[in-house]
């Protein structure tokens, strides 16, 4: 029996609650003299080395360590659990004001008269620009055709001029892949049908990445001719309109767009799309 435990169970048996205690048989009775003989044995035990007293003192050490260790493990979890709840909010917030800025135009790359965008979209440069938002494109050219162009997300290069709009359309593209739902609140489908409104029929509609949805058009007719590329429209889809590829491979838009339009396309009520 260990050192403590004797010193607790004398205590027990013979201070507060003599010859009545549970451990009663690990000492000699409740006799004073045998008692001090008891605390004598305890003493003089063979186990009251050194070594026995330091093993005690580091267990109880260990223990207070440990104790004083999980103490500071907790605060510092707490700590970090309450950076990163506060982090999450910080986002959320700037998603949300990224939606809440209107599109002022002020990152032109994903427009149809810039760098490979133009070779896509193949609307003549001396063609009038009668509209544009933050998704989509209207031109007319000197004959009277116009052209519908539909953006693609903005890359990289759109960052340093318009972050917030980085931030809105990323989180408007990841919203579009949860599910078929968000289509009646996407600010794409709406804008979409205010150009249908306001322009009516085009004559040709071109897209790349998230602009493909422009393939869903309404006011088309059987001369309407399509030039849509890597299409991102995850549950809408783009209807019986070719699915083309670039030149060059594009892991983001071959291995992850172009799959997720394929097989996550299908039929769905007040679908925006009409089989030509």
């Amino acid at each position: 029996m260990g050192l403590i435990k004797k010193f607790e169970h004398f205590f027990e048996d013979h201070i507060l609650h003599p010859g009545k205690g549970t451990k009663h048989d690990d000492w000699l009775g409740t006799d004073p003299t045998k008692a001090l003989e008891g605390i004598g044995e305890i003493v003089l035990a063979p186990e009251l080395t050194f070594g026995s007293v330091a093993e005690i003192a580091g267990k109880q050490l260990g223990k207070a360590v440990g104790r004083s260790l999980y103490g500071t493990t907790r605060k510092q979890i707490k700590r970090g659990s309450r950076s990163l709840r506060q982090g999450t909010r910080k986002t959320a917030r700037s998603i949300v004001k990224a939606v809440r800025v209107p599109y002022k135009g002020k990152s032109r790359t994903n427009s149809a008269m810039r760098g490979e965008n133009q070779s896509m979209a193949q609307i003549p440069r001396s063609a009038k620009l009668l509209y544009e938002s933050r998704y989509f494109e209207v031109y007319r050219d000197s004959n009277g055709k116009k052209y519908l162009w539909g953006k693609p997300t903005l890359g990289l290069k759109g960052i340093r001029k318009d972050p917030m709009g980085f931030v809105r359309e990323w989180g408007e593209n990841r919203l579009k892949s949860l599910t078929p739902k968000y289509r009646k609140s996407d600010p794409l489908e709406k804008d979409m049908a205010k150009i249908e409104q306001k322009f009516g029929y085009m004559d040709e509609i071109s897209g790349y990445s998230r602009g493909g949805a422009a393939a869903r058009y309404r006011k088309v007719n059987k001369n309407t001719k399509y030039r849509i590329f890597n299409a991102y429209a995850p549950y809408a889809g783009i209807g019986n309109v070719r699915n083309r590829r670039k030149k060059h491979f594009d892991i983001v838009h071959d291995l992850i767009a172009r799959p997720m339009t394929k097989f996550t396309s299908g039929k769905y009520k007040n679908d925006r799309f009409i089989s030509l």
